[in-house]
């Protein structure tokens, strides 16, 4: 009879994990698991290797085996713990960490993890009394000087946490968490510049440190020097190719700088190396979701959900990822699994809030008011107003906060508006959260009296960054969208804040809102209980649409020569609801030959097509009358709408942008009103271009509009000729007379702040 060593699966399982192929040791350790092999070793390392292979989930049965069959033994406890925690089960992981230390008390990694438990919860003086602990039992660990330094570096003891920093880089010249230490500490003790300079001298003395590199590129990125900091995690990654946490770094940055195809394989090699690593796996979602590859990102965030579990963010994300395909009640229902987590948060309720306005059924003004008001109750009261001499006629100063200041939805809908504001009334500050360099970004610097790049900052230092401005009006240009700060509105960092555009949705809710700035045909008389903030009424539409200068001249009406009309919608897949699609099968049903086009950048994967195909079937469309495309650039979509008869809106979300571009390429739009801000966006437009009888009250009238109008084609054919004409000569167009709208409903809302006149 052979021994347990002798045998052939425990051995040559052990040998592989320890050769770095966890994958083909697996089986081999579930054969030695399986015929009490190695005893408990068997299933220990069974567990270590699902657990390299990222496979937590697996991992706890074999753990929990191990465990049982070493009672005495701490590493499966502590594995046990590394997995709770790495699921956001912190009590779980804390008891199990307690456990290992039960079972041996100088188990330094148990100790290291319950120190960043403790870290994590704010008990910054246990945390290091653990560490401390541990760089005794093992004073050449270098990944417990990281920890010591981070410590430091959160009790404001800088000398401690470069000195712990520099110790790491001494002997791991490529540890990019030391590095980023390293320059956070030099940062706070030296300023920007200073610790720049501290950085490069270091590495003209050692010009082969890769975390130098990185430490550099932490400081430009905090500088706002986002192309120097790649290009430094560039030099980071050639000095160290091996190492995996700048290459990860690197992935990340080029991330950010929107660059995915180039970041997407070095964050999959990453996760490769580290697939116990949460984050990249998020990031890499939002690599996908960028490149509108979104039923990858969804597979991508399943797998993670059966590992690391329904975590708040990756259920954040799933529900964003749904909502993009089209599918609203799976993704509010995951929206509100994230609401519901003991971890969810206040992030998690504004994801709701970025999902719910989509929602067929409860995504009405009433619902969006309470949802937004749960947002408020847990940011806390608004800050006090701050103080600015109250004379109703001075020049003012108003912010824009916004991520879209440029080639965006908010840029066509805003810029030639707030041109045509007059600058000796207004001067204008920009607080950009996403850099743009189009040529409507530059219209939009070449406005603003003062440009402000604070995507990187967070609100309690932009806030700050206000006051010094000396802002008297802040426009919100963001909401619950994505790069919105509600948690910035509620600091009030001016004495006027004002809703406009941007994730428009209906009420934020928030009580460091004043206005909502709309019109009379987003919000008529009886509306405004929907609403927690004041609405500030212009006399015409709420926005000012600047057409673009290059766009095709409008094509002939297509039907004229095909001998069948083309409905279209190019509108993203979130606003694409059931009730649409059951209204558009009926239209199609009753209008013989008709075509309908859908095109949006999510129809460019085959994945997501055969989602949407599914869909249409199940709601009566015929998949031979119905083309799917993907996004194609701005000049190529505007062409598209020459082969387009007539747009459908769908709803209840209706479009926004999409309405004003359909138009200006002569195609007029059937939509049905809603009661929300965001189920009104056509009705605005299209009554602000004199087209009111396009729009819909039910969706049994939406269908018979449709139908109507598709049968009379010399009607749509003349129309078509002289719409461009009309919507040029609209208020929705005239930047000077709308200019002249928002600066009144401006100084009216700035002289309501400053109260009635006080005798002298």
């Amino acid at each position: 009879m052979r021994s347990a060593t002798e045998s052939g699966g425990w051995p040559a399982g052990l040998a592989a994990l320890a050769g770095g192929a966890p994958a083909a040791a697996v089986p081999l350790l579930e054969e030695a698991a399986a015929a009490g092999e190695g005893g408990g070793l068997a299933p220990l390392n069974l567990g270590l290797a699902l657990m390299q292979l990222g496979r937590l989930a697996e991992a706890v049965p074999a753990l929990e085996a191990a465990a049982r069959a070493l009672p005495g033994h701490a590493e499966p406890a502590f594995r046990l713990g590394t997995i709770a925690g790495l699921r956001g089960e912190a009590a779980q992981a804390e008891a199990h960490f307690h456990a290992a230390l039960a079972r041996d008390p100088r188990h330094v990694p148990a100790l290291a993890a319950l120190a960043a438990l403790e870290e994590e919860s704010g008990r910054i003086e246990a945390a290091v009394a653990r560490i401390t602990c541990a760089r005794l039992l093992d004073p050449a660990e270098p990944e417990l000087d990281v920890a010591a330094a981070r410590l430091a570096l959160r009790l404001d003891d800088l000398p401690t946490a470069i000195a712990r920093a520099e110790a790491v880089l001494a002997q791991r010249p490529a540890h990019a968490g030391a590095a980023r230490l390293l320059a956070r500490a030099l940062l706070r003790r030296d300023g920007a510049e200073a610790a720049l300079v501290d950085v490069a001298t270091r590495a003209a003395a050692d010009p082969t440190s890769a975390g130098l590199a990185v430490a550099a590129a932490e400081l430009h990125g905090a500088a706002g020097r986002y192309p120097t900091a790649l290009a430094e995690l560039r030099v980071a990654a050639m000095l160290a190719p091996d190492a995996a946490e700048i290459q990860a770094a690197l992935g990340l940055g080029l991330a950010d700088a929107g660059r995915g195809q180039e970041a997407e394989p070095l964050l999959r090699a990453a996760i490769a190396a580290r697939p116990g690593d949460l984050d990249l796996r998020n990031r890499l979602a939002t690599v996908l979701w960028k490149s509108h590859r979104v039923s990858a990102m969804l597979e991508m965030l399943e797998e993670a959900i059966r590992a690391f579990g329904p975590q708040p963010i990756l259920l954040m994300n799933q529900a964003l990822a749904l909502n993009a395909l089209g599918e609203q009640a799976a993704a509010l229902e995951v929206a509100e699994a994230a609401v519901a987590h003991p971890a969810g948060g206040t992030q998690a309720l504004m994801n709701r809030m970025a999902v719910l306005p989509y929602h067929p059924e409860r995504g009405h003004a009433a619902a969006l008011l309470a949802a937004g008001r749960a947002v408020a109750a847990r940011l806390g009261p608004a800050a006090a107003s701050p103080a600015r001499p109250r004379d109703p006629d001075r020049r003012l100063r108003v912010g824009l906060l916004s991520g879209g200041l440029g080639q965006h939805p908010v840029g066509w809908l805003t810029l030639a508006g707030l041109e045509a504001l007059p600058e000796a009334e207004f001067d204008l500050i920009a607080y950009s959260l996403k850099p743009r360099s189009d040529t409507m970004a530059g219209r939009f610097r070449a406005r603003c009296a003062v440009w402000r790049e604070v995507g990187a900052l967070d609100d309690a230092s932009v806030a700050a960054m206000m006051a010094v401005d000396g802002i008297d009006i802040l426009l919100d240009l963001g909401g619950y969208g994505d790069g919105g700060r509600p948690g910035l509105l509620q600091r009030k960092p001016a004495p006027v804040a004002i809703k406009w555009v941007g994730m428009q949705t209906g009420s934020m809710g928030l009580d460091g809102l004043d206005w909502m700035l709309t019109d009379h045909w987003e919000t008529p008389a009886g509306f405004d209980a929907f609403y927690a903030e004041r609405l500030l009424r212009l006399p015409e539409g709420y926005v000012c649409y600047l057409p673009p200068a290059a766009a095709p001249p409008v094509a002939p009406l297509p039907a004229l020569t095909r001998g069948h009309v083309t409905f279209g919608c190019f509108n993203n897949l979130a606003k694409v609801t059931p009730p649409s699609l059951r209204a558009w099968a009926r239209i199609l049903a009753a209008v013989p030959g008709a075509r309908l086009a859908l095109r949006t950048h999510a129809l460019g994967e085959a994945a997501t097509r055969d989602r949407v195909r599914a869909r249409l079937a199940a709601h009566g469309l015929p998949e031979d009358r119905v083309a799917l495309e993907g996004g194609v650039p701005h000049q190529a979509l505007l062409a598209a709408y020459g082969g387009i008869d007539i747009a459908l809106d769908p709803f209840p979300y209706a479009g926004g942008l999409t309405v004003c571009e359909a138009l200006w390429m002569g195609v007029p739009v059937v939509a049905l009103a809603g009661d929300s801000f965001c189920a009104r966006h056509a009705l605005s437009h299209l009554a602000n271009t004199g087209l009111p009888d396009w729009v819909a009250a039910t969706e049994a009238d939406y269908v018979a509009l449709a139908i109507e109008r598709a049968r009379d084609l010399p009607r749509l054919a003349a129309l078509r000729a002289g719409l461009r004409a009309r919507v040029a000569a609209a208020p929705l167009c005239d930047a000077p007379r709308f200019g002249r709208s928002l600066a009144a409903a401006l100084r009216h809302a700035w002289r309501e702040w400053c109260g009635p006149a006080t005798p002298v």
